[in-house]
């Protein structure tokens, strides 16, 4: 639900089977395009994802509008059984995962996430926030978990 409590249409809202080893082939891509080609590159195919196959969100974040995000982390956490809280404190939304589903299925699977997986997250929101009127911040806090925070830009100009 929107603050004015509205609910918001997902453009991203998968319902089918949840097919949770996709997070096994991302751990094994993450750490093939990290290996093969740099961080930056695996932060740059990030960034185009968010821009271009998350356009809805990312536009409405350029609108000034964060629950199109806000609902979206909301689906796939609950969907995937994370153990996570979102609050709101004025303005700044701060999402707390205390289990990643992600992280937790390819430990599960006896792999070790590759040294840049949470890199997804904070590259994505890190793409996420660009040409926006917000800052989104992540903070990994433990393995599998972390702390994402949008909260608006400072005007330094004034």
């Amino acid at each position: 639900m929107s603050e004015q409590g509205e609910k918001v249409k997902l453009r991203y809202c998968e319902s089918g089977p949840l097919h949770l080893d996709f997070h096994r082939t991302t751990n094994g891509t993450i750490a093939y395009i990290r290996e093969k080609y740099g961080v930056e590159f695996l932060r740059e195919i990030i960034r185009r994802t968010a821009h271009d196959v998350y356009r809805a969100i990312h536009e409405d974040l350029k609108r000034g509008d964060p629950e199109h995000l806000v609902a979206h982390w909301q689906h796939f956490m609950e969907r995937e059984e994370a153990d996570f809280t979102i609050s709101r404190d004025g303005e700044e939304i701060t999402m707390v995962v205390r289990r990643c589903p992600a992280y937790a299925w390819v430990l599960k699977r006896g792999i070790v996430p590759d040294e840049a997986f949470c890199e997804q997250t904070i590259a994505l929101n890190n793409a996420f926030a660009e040409g926006t009127p917000f800052e989104i911040t992540t903070k990994v806090t433990g393995e599998g978990m972390c702390v994402q925070t949008i909260r608006r830009r400072r005007d330094d100009t004034k």
